[in-house]
């Protein structure tokens, strides 16, 4: 009974081994030892699963939590690469978690070439500028055979009055030109009167184009004119390929759908911006029997179904997969009453549809279950304990449903 209130009922879980016969009095201490061992080992992995990587560990001689202690560690290690980057380390490599290694990797080596390439640029621009400081005929002439964009104005009329050829040739639109100096006469009237050179990035639009550009503008005096020069250099090519990188970064690889880690974030956007939602916490039922059964491939197909099922819920709702057989919808302006139905109708066109494995003839029924809580404008709890309630939740409805689930076994 201790056992079965330890594994499914741990609130509950009582044991005094001091009222046991003396015989029994040992393995009762020690299986009082393994509950408190087993709640450590839960309570890190709830902690993990709200992302509080600044939770208290279980004791040392607890062995049952090694392997979460171990990804609790890695977890941590993966944090600190991560903010080491935003700081400007693009030293920092990931040898493990594979495809998400690739793509850190990756891009960490892009923000460091890049990062280099316009040092290099910076110091090649700002030694030809120095030089070129006494002749601004010979800058005309040197800047006409450069790849950078050279583009001079007035800073207080933003009269144009220089750009070197490769502004003319390499513009996609000419719908792009009035926006170009239309957006360096604003960054030129910001600029103070100090002699730094600033750095900005802006894009150019039209109907069928954007560019991208990464610029320096430096204040100088051009024939009489209180000036700014801008160096322009194209970097749309970078900024699609980090846009493809957020996309592999932000989709769960089978179904398409957005991650955990892109869940939590929006589910943290809503919530600071006083939103009126639903989050639902949906749990497949039985992936673990369809997977020892059928084989993986047929559960990854039983996923894609419940994905595209839940993808179904509204045109506004957004999908998250959080890992295995878990998924989270947020729905904008349902109420809970309006979130159980909906949902309960989805469960409803799941289980009536007879499914014949891809294996064979036999057949099996899927199911899944749900738990709802609606979250008002004056919300003030976290997101966290917001899932953690929806999860609860769920396990309510999972369990009263547990003999529905017998007669659809199939």
């Amino acid at each position: 009974m201790y056992l079965r209130d330890l594994l499914y009922y741990p609130n509950r879980a009582k044991l005094d081994y001091r009222a046991l016969p003396e015989d029994f009095q040992e393995l009762g201490e020690g299986l009082v030892y393994f509950g408190e061992m087993l709640t450590e080992m839960r309570r890190l992995a709830r902690d993990i699963s709200r992302g509080d990587l600044n939770c208290p560990l279980p004791s040392s001689d607890n062995e049952l939590a090694a392997s979460l202690k171990s990804l609790h560690a890695t977890l941590k290690h993966l944090t600190w690469q991560a903010q080491q980057v935003a700081k400007g380390d693009y030293n920092q490599h990931v040898n493990f978690m594979g495809e998400f290694a690739d793509a850190f990797n990756e891009m960490v080596s892009q923000l460091r070439e890049r990062r280099d390439n316009l040092t290099d640029e910076m110091k090649e621009i700002q030694r030809k500028t120095n030089d070129l400081a006494r002749s601004n005929s010979l800058f005309e002439t040197i800047t006409s055979m450069m790849t950078e964009w050279i583009v001079m104005i007035d800073r207080e009329t933003g009269e144009h009055l220089f750009a070197n050829h490769p502004v003319k040739n390499d513009l996609a639109s000419d719908l792009f030109e009035p926006q170009l100096y239309n957006i360096l006469f604003d960054y030129a009237k910001e600029m103070g009167e100090e002699d730094e050179p600033v750095t900005e990035e802006f894009s150019l639009l039209s109907d069928f184009a954007i560019q991208w550009f990464s610029v320096i503008l430096y204040p100088v005096k051009w024939y009489g004119h209180n000036a700014v020069a801008a160096v322009l250099t194209d970097i749309t090519d970078e900024k699609e390929q980090l846009q493809e990188l957020e996309k592999v970064a932000y989709k769960d690889m089978l179904t398409g759908a957005y991650n955990r880690h892109f869940g939590m974030k929006l589910l943290n956007e809503w919530i600071s911006q006083k939103r009126h939602f639903v989050i639902s916490f949906v749990d497949m039922d039985r992936l673990k029997y369809v997977n020892d059964v059928f084989g993986h491939a047929e559960g990854d197909q039983y996923i894609l179904k419940v994905a595209e099922l839940l993808s179904q819920f509204s045109p506004d709702a957004q999908v998250v997969r959080l890992g295995g057989d878990e998924f989270m919808v947020l729905a904008s302006d349902y109420t809970l009453e309006e979130a159980d139905r909906k949902l309960e109708e989805l469960r409803d066109e799941l289980v009536k549809e007879e499914y014949v494995s891809g294996g064979g003839d036999i057949r099996y029924k899927r199911s899944l279950s749900y738990g709802n809580v609606e979250v008002k404008e004056d919300n003030e709890t976290s997101s966290g304990d917001l899932l953690s309630t929806a999860d609860e939740k769920m396990y309510e409805y999972k369990k009263s449903h547990k003999a529905e689930r017998r007669d659809e076994a199939g």
